[in-house]
């Protein structure tokens, strides 16, 4: 989280400020929509573990025979598929993909990023 943190602030010197407004309408307002939102990030943290980590970087680790440049494909992808938030959240979830997918790498496991994902979507979606 600490890494996170670091890495999340120099995105945005480097970036400015990102959008919020098209992610605004997402976030919980009221009790039953934070609990929905706590198991909605604890299901993302798990699901997007697996599939972009769990999946699709050892698929590119077997294509590339790079562990690098798989963990790099991934955390694009990763960041794509939330192109909805815009542009410049985009890049940032990008970087925060190929953070996962060191974690997975080094770790030999996929728990510390599903605790870390999930922890982080849970804590941006109540703290925003």
């Amino acid at each position: 989280m600490i890494i996170w943190t670091g890495l999340e602030k120099v995105i945005k010197f480097i970036l400015g400020p990102a959008d919020t407004n098209l992610v605004d309408v997402l976030l919980p307002q009221g009790y039953l929509e934070i609990i929905i939102w706590v198991i909605l990030s604890i299901s993302a943290g798990f699901c997007e573990e697996v599939v972009y980590r769990g999946y699709l970087q050892r698929q590119f680790i077997a294509i590339t025979g790079s562990i690098p440049i798989a963990v790099i494909i991934q955390g694009i992808l990763f960041g794509i598929s939330h192109g909805y938030q815009g542009w410049k959240l985009m890049i940032t979830i990008s970087v925060f993909g190929c953070l996962y997918g060191f974690i997975a790498v080094w770790r030999k496991s996929l728990r510390p990023g599903m605790i870390s994902h999930g922890l982080t979507d849970i804590l941006s979606g109540i703290g925003f």
